[in-house]
């Protein structure tokens, strides 16, 4: 089911797998990202999702003001309003991804607490097969 389109992105929701996809279509538009992140997040509480697959390829990387934005306000409100054990996948160019592996390590390409688990990827059937594995521990 389509939940947000705008033109830098979409995100679509699988009632039956319980999992978020968002997919960026273009440059990063601040508002729509928000917004789409927004609606996600809701639909995410309304039927119990804990699965979130972000493809974040044709963005790059985000500026700091998104960043912030992340973990100052979007991860908190995952925290609240669906507890433990959500999981997040993170495609990312692979220009930004090796940059990150080079700049973090291979372990800070991933975030491990009980409440969000990410991890990092830049190919996107990977990323999905990652979060598929994690899907019977939510039944």
């Amino acid at each position: 089911m389509r939940l947000y389109k705008a033109n830098s992105l979409v995100i679509d929701c699988d009632g039956a797998l319980k999992k978020l996809y968002m997919t960026c279509l273009s440059a990063l538009v601040s508002s729509e990202f928000r917004e789409g992140l927004m609606a996600a997040l809701e639909c995410a509480e309304k039927h119990h999702i804990k699965l979130w697959l972000l493809d974040l390829r044709e963005i790059g990387e985000l500026d700091e003001k998104e960043e912030e934005w992340l973990h100052r306000y979007f991860f908190p409100s995952i925290m609240a309003k669906l507890g433990a054990g959500n999981y997040v996948a993170m495609v990312l160019s692979e220009k930004c991804y090796n940059l990150l592996l080079h700049e973090a390590g291979k372990y800070g390409l991933r975030s491990y607490n009980e409440v969000i688990i990410m991890k990092n990827f830049f190919d996107l059937e990977e990323a999905d097969n990652w979060l598929n594995t994690k899907a019977p521990h939510l039944a």
